[in-house]
């Protein structure tokens, strides 16, 4: 939720852009997030080598205190080696020693009102520190200080089991400081810095990853609807962009297939409907030459015509319909058996014209109840019948045309075979197109080409598989596969 805040308003700039300024906020996260453990780091390493040289100047001092053999607090005057190379200036160092009372035993340095703590650091000794460290902060106290800040060490001065004597040393933390004020001036430049070459460079790698994209988009707008067969360069690295180009050709491969069967379909629709209309045209010429008796002949070839027109139009219309897809459905619960009863009336009548036989069978391969599909009743009616009208249209006269409907386990099959001349294998991967008739006696058959198209398109509808194959011998099967509910 945090990161949709931040990144919500990106979403109106473009894709270079975006994928610039997330990279340079990524980016520059973590580089401060790291460079603040960084530096914390660093100067807890600086302070750790000071402790180090403080404590180290603090043994060399207690080594020339002397102490009584009674225990007497009488001192000689504390020495200093000047010759030491340490990172705070000797001459400055302000040296005390203190007893458990808070008495002052010796001082060296102008302290002025500066009284060190002690309590605490008798406290963390006596439970087995071996030294305590403080940084003084608060210097208004210490005359002509000549740092910010001021690092204060405690050391015991006996050996005894409870020491009753510290050596307070309190140093200038100036190098320290000078240090830490350095890195930090180095940090605040070269973040900055580095974010602004990060952004130019993040601004020219994403130019150069999405110039593919960019020749993806002029090329799609320079394809027209005539110039259908460009195609979109493929780019030669393995990556999602040349993913998405693949992808886009197919889909130019696809639309230019729908463009040219919609062209193959207005014209053979074309050729269609003007075969009808020019016969009626020459019927009605002759009739203006003809007597009058014969009037009846050409009203009935003229009708004729115009249910072939009619039968044209409804098949296109119900392609139309099939074309507008699932939304145009009426699913229901259907037994196909039923659909099946459903659509042989209809059949029948035009199997009677040719004397042939329609045989229904049922065969229960799984052996349990009857099975259930989903489907448009009306729309599974048109697929069956077609495929049966197919077969009857192609079957020579007084013959058989076989269903069969098979009941498996997880769909259910309809074989319709017939014994006609079968399909031409040239023209068995078209026999589901447009206007395709595939048979070897297509001439002498009526019909216009619609019916197997309109099946076809139902099948896909409905997710079901149709397949037409010969028959060895003679004769084709359809076979048409829906799977149970």
């Amino acid at each position: 939720m945090f990161l949709k805040k931040i990144f919500s308003p990106l979403s109106s700039l473009s894709i270079r852009l975006r994928l610039a300024i997330i990279f340079v906020f990524i980016f520059g996260a973590t580089t401060i997030v790291f460079n603040m453990f960084l530096f914390k780091a660093m100067i807890d390493t600086l302070q750790q080598d000071f402790d180090d040289a403080l404590f180290n100047y603090s043994v060399d001092v207690s080594e020339g205190i002397e102490i009584g053999i009674k225990g007497d607090l009488s001192f000689p005057p504390l020495r200093l080696d000047h010759g030491k190379i340490l990172p705070f200036p000797l001459g400055t160092a302000l040296i005390q020693v203190r007893h458990s009372s808070g008495a002052v035993l010796a001082r060296v340095g102008n302290f002025g009102d500066f009284n060190p703590p002690y309590k605490k650091d008798f406290e963390r000794i006596w439970k087995g520190e071996e030294a305590t460290y403080r940084t003084i902060n608060k210097v208004s106290n210490i005359p002509s200080a000549e740092a910010d800040s001021y690092r204060l060490i405690s050391f015991p001065l006996d050996n005894a089991a409870k020491p009753q004597l510290l050596l307070q040393i309190a140093v200038p933390m100036t190098l320290l400081e000078t240090q830490v004020r350095q890195r930090l001036t180095l940090l605040q430049i070269g973040i900055p810095l580095v974010l602004i070459i990060a952004t130019f460079g993040g601004m020219f790698f994403s130019t150069r990853a999405l110039k593919p994209l960019k020749n993806m988009i002029q090329t799609a707008k320079e394809i027209k609807a005539t110039e259908l067969s460009k195609r979109v360069p493929v780019p030669n690295a393995k990556d999602e962009i040349r993913e998405l180009t693949l992808t886009m050709n197919d889909m130019l491969d696809r639309i230019e297939q729908s463009f040219q069967s919609q062209e193959r379909f207005v014209a053979d629709a074309s050729h269609q409907l003007l075969t009808p209309l020019t016969i009626m045209r020459g019927e009605l010429e002759l009739l203006q030459k003809t007597e009058k008796k014969d009037i009846d002949g050409f009203i009935k070839s003229s009708l004729q015509e115009v249910d072939n027109l009619a039968d044209i139009v409804q098949e296109m219309l119900l392609l139309s319909r099939v074309d507008a897809g699932i939304g145009a459905l009426n699913l229901q619960d259907l037994a196909l058996d039923e659909v099946v009863f459903e659509t042989l009336p209809r059949a029948e009548r035009l199997a009677n014209s040719k004397g042939i036989k329609l045989k229904f069978d049922i065969n229960n391969e799984s052996g349990g109840d009857r099975k259930m599909i989903r489907g448009d009743n009306d729309l599974l009616q048109n697929l069956i019948f077609n495929i049966i009208e197919n077969a009857i249209k192609y079957s020579p006269n007084n013959e058989i045309v076989t269903i069969t409907l098979n009941w498996k386990a997880e769909s259910s099959e309809l074989v319709i075979q017939d014994n006609g001349p079968g399909i031409n294998e040239d023209q068995l991967p078209y026999i589901f197109d447009r206007f395709s008739r595939g048979s070897k006696i297509e001439t002498r058959v009526k019909g216009f080409g619609l019916g197997l198209a309109i099946a076809q398109k139902i099948a896909i509808l409905h997710n079901t598989k149709i397949k037409a194959e010969n028959r060895p011998g003679h004769g084709a099967q359809f076979s048409i596969e829906i799977k149970n509910i």
